[in-house]
């Protein structure tokens, strides 16, 4: 299976159910209904990506 992108994207949160099942949100579903709330993984493209180590570099 490839790596998904949502793995490294910024607006990803990861959730865990009570059972232990692991789900990847994509908060920009919040504000954008282009995004899903829960992407059928993996996710090899995205529109709304933007990688986490490029946001955390102020430069």
């Amino acid at each position: 299976m490839f790596p998904s992108l949502c793995e490294f994207c910024q607006y990803m949160k990861e959730v865990v159910s009570g059972k232990g099942s692991r789900f990847l949100l994509c908060q920009k579903s919040v504000l954008d209904n282009r995004f899903r709330k829960y992407p059928p993984q993996p996710v090899v493209k995205c529109v709304g990506f933007e990688n986490k180590k490029e946001s955390d570099n102020p430069n």
